[in-house]
């Protein structure tokens, strides 16, 4: 069984701030797409890591695949799927790679949880109050204990998503997950954790600094300890 990793990397990336896209900025010493492929790259369970990149835009290294995006998400997943299709992969996971401090827990709970019928994701339930509005006036609130916010890596049986990213025509879908639910894939829930959180705002790259930081003081304590 073949595992794909495929790291969505074409986007703009403009609300994180900043002279360039949030994922060619340097973060505790490496790019953030660096520290995205490094996290699969290193993981023994993953085989390939495709990495979807914008038209203008190549990468200073050759242990990865790379194909160019497209004008929306799905359009660059799905180009980052079809560059996969040689390689004849059993499972795909399809990652943001803004989101560089998953952890190799994360992605081996996927994986593992992933089968022929079957996706699984990681989110994270919510805590605060949820409401539902209408032009300015809260209407409801939301019962929370059905929300959760959704993370990265999301995995899949290769064959059944490419299937749904070909057949979606008109469909809108706001991740894959969803487009996976919209042809019948069902997906489990998996826990991921605060994190991997996704770099959004200029205030994100001081909690992901801090983040990852921590993640390297760990790895070498641990290669101590071994």
């Amino acid at each position: 069984m073949s595992t794909v990793a495929i790291i969505v990397a074409a986007g703009k990336g403009i609300r994180a701030g900043g002279k360039v896209p949030k994922q060619w900025r340097t973060i505790a010493g490496k790019l953030v797409v660096d520290w995205s492929i490094d996290a699969f790259k290193n993981h023994d369970l993953v085989d390939f890591v495709v990495v979807v990149l914008p038209a203008n835009k190549t990468l200073d290294r050759n242990d990865v695949i790379t194909c160019t995006g497209g004008n929306s998400r799905s359009v660059s997943v799905y180009n980052g799927l079809i560059a996969a299709k040689n390689l004849a992969p059993d499972k795909v996971l399809i990652h943001d790679v803004a989101r560089p401090a998953v952890s190799e827990d994360i992605i081996t709970e996927i994986i593992l949880a992933i089968n022929e019928e079957t996706g699984a994701a990681p989110g994270l339930p919510i805590s605060d109050a949820i409401w539902k509005v209408s032009d300015g006036e809260i209407e409801k609130t939301i019962d929370r204990n059905f929300i959760f916010r959704a993370q990265t890596p999301q995995g899949f049986p290769y064959s059944k998503i490419l299937e749904a990213h070909e057949g979606q025509s008109n469909q809108h879908a706001f991740d894959d997950v969803e487009l996976a639910n919209k042809f019948g894939l069902k997906v489990i829930l998996k826990t991921g954790h605060r994190d991997n959180m996704k770099i959004t705002t200029p205030e994100d790259f001081i909690k992901m600094s801090k983040i990852l930081v921590k993640k390297i003081g760990y790895k070498i304590i641990k290669k101590v300890l071994d």
